[in-house]
């Protein structure tokens, strides 16, 4: 694809920001596992380095350095457009993709980028734009770099601090903008003139000397896959456990401020910062350890002057034992209508709901993820994005109406192109219809049109069926069943462990989605409530007779031992949140996109992995388990490579849509904007139900989610799996490339 402007190389201030060539041919070949020097060679934090004196003589031994893992990890360089520069305050580059991460418009207003004059910029489209910058607090003032004759009126948190003249040259003008408190601030920009382009913005302290002296050109002496020209970069990230930065600091081009000490920090969630390591920046390898910050969002900070540079700077994780999973030759792809991950015992323990044979064959053989997200709160394009690893508006199906765009890879043409025998049987027509042509299966089961019902158990048969029409020969069928969906059945048994009745009316004991669109108006009690997620509790335990059914027909066919069933939910269901919401599609909250998602593979290792999952990795990843390639344009990740690599994976963010709508999610933290753009940050770990927004309480998740979001909302249609996840961008991603 071409890429314009997503350098990071800019003037700002007389401050230059000078990146490494990168690979001429795309991503660098892996290197081996590498054992990087030890802290002899350069301090890795507190504690003795191999001259420190501990006797008479004797040289204290260095610690044992760690054999680390070509992948994954964060380059520092891949991942420049996260990186924050700080010169007298966070500056702003608007002429480089780092733009990306304080943008936080659905629409960005900001124009491709351009270079005018010697230097990247971009004009706004409209004249009207937001940037979402930090602030440390204090007195401030905001600098803008421009070109173009006009005037740029400046606005913080929507009051008007003053306006700016810019000129046909480039100059800095700067505008008083008063005491500020910690913590992100909107900045909006609305520009007088059609011609004015923007190179930068700073937030600085009222009246702080430049940071550096004025060089007389860009510096051009930086070498090798370094980052650096700036006092200060910061960088928020998730750290998992056995991580290690790598990176070797070293004396850039002249400048009049020399760099005579460098230092690495840590900021932790509740402000505390730590230094892990200070000295000289001699050019020497070091390896600090992160393992203190294991499971803990932390912002990294690198801290040195203009003429600092970071070489080969990486956050790496220590090698570890592969743990493979073994292949299989056929797949059944259980996808069960409105199920939430929390009423599956498999995925979440303590649940009440019983669902016996899921549980014990998930302890047997199963890879259960702990955290997977729905792409959508909506059948359709929830369905078109586990069929073809794809958000809604890349595959197309992004409402209720449309279909896929012709080309969208599907998982039933590719496996059915590789000599699989293909079938659906499911009662979800108005989702899956819509994917019939494209996916081209052999054969297609709607029992709820043979007569057969719309329960689980007809779908089972006739999932059985398209099995046997296999006759031996490896296959890929779809199966749907639509409990626990509405209508909510009473089912003898089975249900009276949620509710033990009286079943009253008007709810009685079936719940349709009459019922649910008259919510308000049926006077619910508490006990009503209890009534209809009693219901839905019912049909869950009842849909794993149906499963285990599924189980035994498949060892009666002879294919059990080498056929694996995936079982996912296209979203899930709620049960009161939401000031009493019922149904789905209403929102991205926890109760209608967190999905289970479980994989029983034969001859598998069972395990639980606390790994931040997409419904739109299923396809990647059903391909990687039948040995066939993902199409390029999936965008969702192959899991299985995280599974085998039997350490802790990199942590992950995940995005869901729909309409205007968009969600994050990190291990820890949830960020939600709705349709009208108002975004909640919840604490999933703390605040399972996501009742109380922590965006004031928690700034550095609600700045790391909201920069990625940034991120997401500028490059998803681009998107590909190959490109890494938004928490760390591959080195082979064009996003990593510079100019």
């Amino acid at each position: 694809m071409t890429w314009a402007g997503h350098g990071a190389a800019g003037l700002v201030l007389s401050l230059t920001v000078v990146l490494g060539p990168g690979c001429r041919d795309g991503a660098p070949p892996a290197p081996a596992p590498e054992r990087p020097a030890s802290p002899a060679s350069g301090p890795a934090g507190p504690g003795p380095s191999r001259s420190t004196p501990t006797g008479a003589g004797v040289a204290a031994a260095p610690p044992a350095a760690p054999t680390l893992a070509p992948a994954p990890r964060l380059g520092l360089r891949a991942n420049h457009l996260r990186l924050q520069p700080w010169a007298r305050g966070p500056v702003v580059l608007v002429g480089g993709e780092g733009l990306r991460k304080h943008d936080l418009e659905y629409r960005s207003p900001w124009s491709e980028a351009r270079v005018r004059a010697g230097r990247p910029a971009r004009v706004v489209r409209g004249r009207k734009a937001t940037l979402t910058v930090p602030w440390p607090g204090g007195e401030a003032e905001v600098a803008i770099t421009s070109h173009g004759a006009g005037t740029i009126t400046v606005r913080v948190d929507g009051r008007v601090a003053g306006r700016i003249a810019s000129s046909a040259r480039w100059a800095t003008g700067v505008v008083a903008v008063g005491s500020l408190p910690a913590g992100d601030h909107a900045i909006t920009l609305e520009l007088g003139g059609r011609d004015v382009a923007l190179a930068s913005l700073e937030l600085a302290p009222v009246g702080a000397p430049p940071s550096c002296a004025d060089d007389a050109a860009p510096s051009t002496t930086a070498v090798g896959d370094d980052v650096g020209g700036w006092p200060r970069l910061t960088l928020a990230t998730e750290v998992p456990a056995g991580a290690h930065l790598v990176v070797t600091p070293t004396q850039g081009a002249p400048s009049s401020a020399p760099a005579t000490v460098a230092s690495i920090r840590v900021r932790d969630q509740a402000g505390v910062v730590s230094t892990l390591w200070s000295g000289s920046p001699a050019g020497q390898p070091l390896v600090v350890s992160l393992g203190r910050f294991a499971d803990q969002l932390i912002e990294l900070e690198l801290h040195g002057d203009c003429a600092t540079r970071w070489r080969d700077g990486a956050i790496a994780l220590e090698a570890a034992t592969p743990n493979p999973v073994p292949r299989v030759d056929s797949v059944v792809l259980v996808v069960v209508d409105t199920l939430r991950s929390d009423r599956v015992a498999a995925v979440t323990p303590g649940t009440r709901v019983v669902m016996p044979w899921l549980t014990a064959t998930a302890a047997a053989r199963g890879l259960v993820f702990a955290h997977n997200q729905a792409v959508a709160p909506s059948s359709p394009p929830s369905h078109a994005s586990i069929h073809s690893g794809q958000l809604p508006r890349v595959h197309g199906v992004v409402g209720d109406t449309a279909g896929p765009a012709p080309g969208t890879p599907l998982l039933a043409a590719i496996t059915g192109a590789a000599g699989l025998y293909t079938g659906y049987a499911g009662n979800n027509d108005f989702a899956m219809g819509r994917l019939r042509k494209a996916s081209g299966w052999r054969q297609v089961f709607a029992p709820i049109f043979d007569g057969k019902g719309d329960g689980c158990r007809p779908v089972i048969e006739r999932t059985l069926e398209l099995v046997r029409a296999a006759a031996g020969r490896r296959f890929f069928v779809t199966s749907l069943p639509i409990d626990p969906h509405v209508p909510y059945d009473h089912h003898p048994g089975i249900t009276e462990r949620y509710f033990d009745g009286p079943f009253e009316r008007p709810l009685g004991k079936r719940v349709t989605s009459a019922h649910l669109g008259r919510i308000r108006s049926l006077g619910m009690t508490p006990t009503r409530w209890d009534q209809l997620r009693g219901l839905y509790d019912g049909e869950v335990e009842f849909l794993d007779g149906c499963l285990a059914a599924l189980g035994d027909g498949l060892s009666a066919l002879g294919v059990a031992d080498r056929t694996a069933i995936v079982l996912t939910s296209d979203h899930g269901e709620g049960m009161g949140e939401r000031g009493g919401r019922v149904g789905h599609a209403y929102s991205l909250h926890r109760e209608l996109v967190d999905v289970p998602l479980v994989w029983l593979v034969p001859g598998a290792a069972p395990r639980r992995l606390d790994l931040v999952s997409s419904n739109a990795d299923l396809a990647p990843t059903v391909l990687a388990l039948l040995g066939l390639p993902a199409d390029a344009r999936m965008q969702g990740r192959d899991l299985l490579a995280m599974v085998e690599r039997g350490g802790p994976a990199w942590p992950r963010v995940v995005a869901s849509e729909y309409g205007r709508s968009y969600a994050l999610r990190a291990r820890g933290f949830h960020l939600v904007v709705d349709y009208g753009g108002r975004r909640g940050l919840y604490d999933v770990a703390a605040d399972p139900e996501e009742a109380h927004d922590r965006s004031a309480q928690a700034p550095l998740p609600a700045r790391y989610l909201r920069e990625l979001a940034g991120v997401f909302l500028a490059h998803r249609v681009a998107w590909r799996g190959s490109w890494g996840d938004l928490g760390a961008i591959a080195a082979g991603s064009p996003l990593a490339a510079t100019e």
